[in-house]
């Protein structure tokens, strides 16, 4: 009945209060009709104040105060502010190598824990709808554009080195793939950043980016590695990976392709963005600025609060001469 009028309430649940309204009206009215009759056995009822008339009203008037107060508690609202607010949502696919050389332990930890530890960063901070793809010689979807932050952190997690079983990179197949993701909301913009080693066997990255520039799709670019080199750990044994020779692999870190990737669409480039502040900058691009009104529902609690109040401050005058 209430929305007939335009009112709804914040806090729906404490309207079970007004059920203690009639409940202390019951036990108002029978103490007042105890208090009634002992005074009129025992003493006059002038001296006893019982003379008041307005004294029957108290517990109506106390009764109702409670009611006030509970619809008070319940945060009634009516009508609403409009409020202009800029927004700067796109949609961001973050593309992972998986590659058995982001295995390395040459950032202190292995470098894909690292790119993951970035990546739910880059979620956290970004303001549009995230996509998530991971990338051997071939991309795999993890996520579609979604807004669920919290189930693309869960699945960044479930990444593990060599899941997509196709070994080597091919930054290109990835940049294919995070386009295609995009592609499918064609009226948003949207930018791609890539977390990798910056090793790629695919050879036709330079392609890729003409087709993205052509599209004006940004690619940021994240290095994680050391140029100095790192065995990688063998995932069937306990010591490190060996080629077909049986001579120990040593991954390089390769900053220059991922640096040139990001120069020619018009992106941005990090190595190694451990730092607490480090991608402040990738957090501030992706989007143009759009303002959207938002209504905003206006507390009305003051109402029955203030009627409350001055319920309970009539109960307590007509209370006087009972004592």
């Amino acid at each position: 009945m209430a929305e007939a009028f335009g009112v709804t309430f914040g806090r729906g649940v404490f309207l079970w209060l007004l059920a203690a309204a009639p409940l202390a009206l019951l036990l108002l009215l029978l103490r007042e009709r105890t208090r009634t009759r002992l005074a009129q056995r025992f003493i006059s009822e002038r001296l006893r104040g019982v003379a008041n008339t307005l004294r029957p009203w108290r517990p109506w008037l106390l009764a109702l105060a409670i009611a006030a107060s509970a619809l008070a508690m319940a945060a009634p609202r009516r009508g609403y502010t409009v409020v202009p607010v800029e927004t700067h949502e796109s949609n961001r696919v973050i593309a992972i190598d998986v590659s058995l050389s982001m295995a390395a332990n040459d950032v202190g930890v292995a470098r894909l824990d690292a790119a993951k530890a970035i990546a739910k960063r880059i979620v956290e901070s970004h303001a549009g709808r995230i996509g998530l793809i991971v990338f051997e010689q071939s991309p795999e979807v993890v996520s579609p554009l979604t807004s669920d932050d919290e189930a693309v952190d869960a699945l960044i997690d479930s990444i593990q080195p060599g899941e997509v079983d196709l070994p080597g990179t091919d930054l290109a197949a990835a940049l294919a793939g995070a386009q295609k993701l995009l592609d499918a909301d064609p009226k948003q913009s949207g930018d791609i950043v890539v977390i990798s080693d910056g090793e790629d066997q695919g050879g036709s990255v330079g392609e890729a980016e003409r087709k993205l520039r052509a599209r004006g799709i940004a690619v940021s670019t994240i290095v994680v590695g050391t140029t100095r080199g790192s065995t990688i750990p063998s995932p069937n044994t306990s010591g490190p990976l060996r080629d077909d020779n049986g001579e120990i692999v040593v991954t390089y870190a390769h900053p220059e392709t991922l640096q040139a990737l990001a120069r020619e669409t018009g992106g941005r480039f990090f190595e190694n963005p451990f730092a607490e502040h480090a991608l402040d900058s990738l957090a501030a691009t992706g989007g143009n600025a759009r303002e959207k009104n938002i209504r905003i529902p206006i507390e009305r609690y003051q109402w029955p609060l203030g009627v409350a109040f001055v319920l309970l401050m009539l109960g307590s005058v007509v209370n006087r001469g009972a004592e």
